[in-house]
């Protein structure tokens, strides 16, 4: 069962009362059991996606609503690991992919043209996010050690195809919590390749241990060995004393995804943690990589610490 191990005042994501920026901005809200005050999941919505009316309104209709009379729509997901999956005392890793950080908000922010950038915040070239043409089709995002995979459900409810990924003793959870919210677009891991590639609109959340490897085996089971993603994500992955330095194996799956599509945008948004977080590391080796065209730091929030990195092919 998770619990709740911060208590800076400042960054408290259990409080249903704070004000913070990030939490307010998706409505972010944390249910506990009322006998032991335990968190049990967690809601969020997102700005002008709303739920859908049941008395046979058409789309349009909905549309010309007063904007007080339309309901966000409300997303839940539990924070509780399941039995087998729960890691031992102070198991990091596990619990870090129960909590929902704050780079992961402005991340989507970012993605969805969310995120106020202005002198004080961008750098570099200090352009908003752009894509280039997915030729017609949805866009495709997968997200790297997606932990509660937020960001890409949201990402989801926007329009676009999504995979969430991460260790495999946390995807019980993971897969759970997609199949309740999007039953009609979630895809199973029992589904045949095939019936995946014709779908339409999916997000489905796989297994992926970070290596060349593991990319190839990932995109031959999803039949875009070829195409790749659009959109790789990662948020909050680099953290030396949590996870070691296991940033190389990440390093080393961005830029087997960037030889397989140069046009893939990569977005890394995480928060600074203190001179041994190993991110600098990170950022130095990504611009090495081999089909690694351009590394650039596009925002930074000073409160928060955080920075989001966008990371280009060899086009």
């Amino acid at each position: 069962m998770s619990s709740n191990l911060n208590n800076d005042s400042e960054d408290d994501w259990s409080d249903t009362q704070s004000i913070d920026s990030c939490e307010a901005y998706i409505n972010f809200e944390s249910i506990r059991d009322p006998s032991t005050q335990l968190e049990e999941a967690v809601s969020f919505s997102w700005p002008g996606i709303y739920q859908h009316r049941d008395d046979g309104s058409t789309e349009e209709e909905i549309q010309q609503q007063e904007e007080e009379d339309r309901v966000l729509r409300k997303i839940t997901i539990s924070t509780l690991l399941e039995e087998d999956d729960l890691a031992p005392l102070f198991g990091g890793c596990q619990w870090a992919g129960t909590r929902l950080w704050g780079a992961a908000v402005r991340a989507i922010q970012y993605l969805a043209g969310h995120l106020e950038m202005d002198e004080s915040n961008s750098c570099g070239s200090g352009a908003k996010f752009e894509l280039s043409s997915s030729g017609g089709n949805k866009t495709t995002l997968l997200e790297l050690g997606c932990g509660l995979g937020v960001p890409g459900i949201i990402y989801h409810m926007l329009g676009a195809n999504v995979v969430l990924t991460d260790q495999e003793d946390i995807l019980t959870q993971l897969e759970k919590n997609v199949e309740e919210n999007f039953p009609s677009t979630v895809i199973s891991n029992e589904t045949s390749s095939s019936d995946s590639s014709a779908a339409q609109h999916y997000i489905r959340a796989m297994p992926l241990s970070w290596s060349r490897a593991g990319v190839h085996s990932l995109l031959e089971q999803l039949q875009l060995s070829t195409a790749g993603f659009d959109i790789v994500l990662n948020c909050d992955c680099v953290f030396e004393p949590l996870y070691g330095k296991s940033w190389h194996l990440l390093n080393e799956s961005i830029d087997e995804l960037l030889r397989i599509n140069p046009k893939c945008v990569v977005v890394s948004s995480m928060e600074r943690r203190g001179p041994a977080d190993g991110i600098d590391l990170f950022i130095e080796e990504m611009k090495g990589m081999e089909y690694v065209g351009s590394v650039e730091k596009v925002y930074y929030e000073e409160k928060r610490k955080i920075e989001i990195y966008v990371t280009r092919g060899l086009e």
